[in-house]
């Protein structure tokens, strides 16, 4: 039991494990295995709420946030683009002006918003290169790979399924694994290279990609029960674009409850 408490305590994130780990492991050992459920949802509301992890500085909690927000718009833009692409039974008219342009465009706002801002300096760029190779280059090569061979003369329609579905899967998993490591560069780069946005951009940011997200996952969700037919995986998009609002209001309250945030000026 103790291999297993061990393990959930290593879930949390590093700065919450650097300053209370080793009491919530000793509680937990004490519990036993009635701890578990509450130790793993100590760990889904820790990284829900970066804002309120430990840091040394308020231009920390700022960094965080920042790198909540880019996740948040990733996820948002990866299962937009999957019920515009996948979600074949769902009127494409409506999917495409009702999300795709309108939800694309406050996702981008919102990046430009709370996107850290990189240094003008020579390291700060070779720093961000380093990182966006190591990150992405397996996505990139993936990605490149399926178009190449889709503009290569590849036919879907006289192609074995099998391969079909190979092909559908890789592209797939390269959106995703880039969805996933863009924001794992920030979380990697640190102050010397990107400075973060200050609490009034990121609030104004946090709020556009709750909007895009709500905007995004009613669309969708009421294109998926209304029409012709229940589609199970629009309304999965859909209610997955929801609780990405959840997650930019709770982020909202966290930055509204942080007394050492309020009214501070752009990191330097």
């Amino acid at each position: 039991m103790s291999v297993v408490t061990r393990s959930l305590v290593r879930l949390y994130p590093d700065a919450f494990r650097d300053r209370w780990g080793s009491m919530v492991e000793d509680e937990a050992r004490g519990a036993g295995w009635k701890s578990w459920p509450n130790l793993i949802a100590g760990i889904v509301d820790m990284w829900l709420h970066p804002a309120l992890w430990p840091a040394d500085s308020p231009a920390q909690r700022q960094r965080r946030v920042a790198t909540m927000g880019i996740t948040v718009a990733l996820a948002a833009w990866f299962l937009s683009h999957l019920a515009a692409e996948q979600a074949a039974p769902l009127p494409a008219d409506g999917v495409r002006n009702g999300v795709t342009h309108g939800c694309t465009t406050l996702l981008l706002l919102g990046i430009a918003l709370v996107a850290p801002r990189p240094r003008p300096t020579l390291s700060a760029a070779i720093t961000l290169l380093g990182w966006a190779v190591r990150r992405l280059a397996v996505p990139t090569l993936l990605g490149t790979a399926v178009v190449v061979l889709v503009h290569g003369g590849f036919n879907a329609d006289a192609s074995p399924p099998t391969l079909r579905t190979a092909v559908l899967a890789a592209w797939w998993i390269a959106l995703g694994l880039g969805a996933i490591q863009i924001p794992r560069i920030f979380t990697g780069v640190g102050a010397d290279a990107v400075v973060p946005p200050g609490t009034g951009r990121l609030r104004v940011g946090v709020r556009t990609l709750a909007a895009a997200s709500a905007t995004g996952g009613a669309t969708i969700l009421a294109l998926s029960v209304t029409g012709d037919g229940f589609h199970p995986l629009g309304a999965g998009v859909g209610v997955g674009l929801l609780l990405l609002t959840a997650v930019c209001a709770g982020t909202l309250r966290d930055l509204h409850d942080l007394h050492d945030l309020h009214d501070l000026p752009p990191a330097p």
